[in-house]
């Protein structure tokens, strides 16, 4: 057969608006199994939360997370499939499209060093061409999102590390970045190759279907010792403790050169969205579009809305929060955030900083005010905003101790903080927060407007104001600089 590049091109767009909403449903069968296992109550409940945001996300066409990624491409044929030069040349039309009419987030830059503006239609896609032995044609798609690329690692290795230094590796880099990759992860791991290769084994394993068989059984024996000992850590779902830190871990090998022990990892977040389409098939079916993944929906998931939320443990907030209120709150406690925060990150942070540096006070009446690290997908299913959720809150720690020496009082993100961060949090009187990442379908419900309040240059980083109902968070470090990561990583 003879693939063409509209073939490929319509494929990309049916895919990506696929998985930018249903979650695949391994993961999703995976993330129902680790509920039952999980003891906590904490960790039963964010696997809920995940349950309860992948129906929403499904059922209202509104995307799993706000980080819609980058668009990742990835033709595997035969070498007897013939294959024009053009074959990606109409990939980025249809990324453009699907993004702009599946109200995604544009994440893309158009230069990494010299020009950060967004290209505005989240393209240039990253498309490879892949020879294989295995007759067939086959399109993977995958919507990579920042927050777990971000914890990923490349590592060239001496050999004398070996299985032991590899293993090691992996465990240091889960322990340091799982917080920031939304967990209950799925973990692929490339060893091998070279040093532009080996990261791409990483990101092939990611595709391979949860539970499914490694390619040998000594590959199988070492994907279950990295799963059992990195579940051994207790940093749990959203990383607030528990047994399922991660889901699967799926290990591809290569050849290599005598002097070297390559080694990649790369994180799936929760949030795990890819589709394989076999284009034999789809170039002879009448449609060939990708089939919806069936959502698990239980008795259980239907408790977990934050907007019902009714727990005795949850304390009800009211926004801007007083110094008096902030003293009397403690790590691990459970808050429902009722009234207006502003959205902020590192472009915004910088700007903030330039202004406070020029005019010794905040822009925009931010003193004593609540900032929210989020780029939200535009509106949606009939609310202001189609997906919202926290973004790595360490990302702004750059900034964090001199915006709260001026006012700030506290702040909303994922994973852990800087020391200096916990400090300015001590000297000032105020608190982080944590939210669970990978349920941004279902924070969204819990937005009720939202207004551009200034740098709409930035897009989807704009200063926002959103008015809150009853949004859950969980205090993750305090007045007095105690720090919940850090004490659940202290009790394993």
């Amino acid at each position: 057969m003879q693939l063409t590049a509209e073939l490929v091109a319509s494929k990309v767009y049916e895919a990506i608006l696929e998985c930018a909403t249903t979650l695949r449903p391994d993961v999703l069968k995976a993330i129902s199994e680790a509920r039952i296992d999980e003891a906590g109550p904490q960790a039963k409940n964010v696997l809920c939360q995940l349950i309860r945001n992948a129906e929403i996300a499904s059922s209202d066409r509104v995307p799993l997370c706000q980080d819609t990624g980058t668009v990742w491409v990835c033709l595997e044929i035969d070498e007897e499939t013939c294959v024009p030069g053009n074959i990606f040349s109409l990939v980025d039309d249809a990324v453009a499209q699907a993004y702009e009419e599946g109200r995604l987030r544009m994440s893309v830059l158009n230069d990494a060093l010299f020009d950060r503006t967004n290209t505005s239609t989240n393209t240039p896609a990253f498309c490879e061409l892949k020879f294989v032995k295995k007759r067939g044609a086959k399109l993977h798609v995958m919507l990579k999102g920042g927050g777990s690329d971000n914890a990923s690692r490349v590592v060239m290795l001496p050999p004398g590390a070996g299985r032991e230094g590899i293993k090691k590796e992996i465990l240091d880099c889960v322990r340091e970045k799982a917080a920031n990759a939304c967990p209950p992860l799925i973990i692929g791991i490339g060893v091998g190759a070279t040093f532009d290769k080996v990261a791409g084994l990483a990101k092939h394993a990611l595709l391979r279907e949860v539970g499914s068989p490694a390619a040998t059984s000594e590959t199988a024996a070492f994907e279950a010792e990295l799963l059992a000992e990195i579940n051994a850590l207790g940093i749990g779902p959203a990383a607030l403790g528990g047994i399922a830190t991660a889901l699967a871990v799926h290990v591809e090998t290569a050849p290599c050169h005598i002097a070297a022990l390559p080694l990649a990892i790369n994180m799936g977040c929760s949030a795990m969205r890819s589709a394989t389409i076999d284009l034999l098939e789809a170039d002879s079916a009448e449609d060939g579009s990708p089939t919806p993944s069936p959502v698990i929906v239980d008795e259980m998931s239907a408790a977990v809305a934050p907007s019902s939320a009714e727990s005795s443990e949850a304390i009800r907030l009211t926004l801007p929060l007083s110094k008096e209120t902030l003293a009397n709150l403690s790590i691990g406690q459970e808050v429902l955030l009722s009234g207006p925060v502003f959205t902020m990150r590192d472009a915004g942070h910088e700007r903030a900083l330039s202004y406070l540096e020029k005019e010794g006070e905040l822009p925009f009446g931010l003193d004593g005010q609540t900032i929210f690290y989020a780029g939200p997908t535009p509106a949606a299913a009939n609310r202001p905003l189609g997906s919202v959720g926290p973004t790595t809150a360490s990302r702004m720690d750059f900034a964090t101790p001199a915006l709260m020496d001026a006012g700030i009082v506290a702040h909303i993100g994922k994973g852990k903080r800087s020391s200096q961060v916990i400090e300015a949090c001590k000297r000032n009187g105020g608190i982080y927060l944590a939210c669970v990442g990978g349920i941004a379908a279902l924070l969204a419900t819990c937005v009720q407007e939202a207004e551009t309040i200034a740098w709409d240059d930035l897009g989807t980083e704009a200063l926002r104001r959103l008015t809150l109902p009853d949004f859950p968070a969980i205090v993750a470090i305090d007045t007095n600089g105690r720090d919940l990561y850090r004490e659940i990583e202290q009790s394993n």
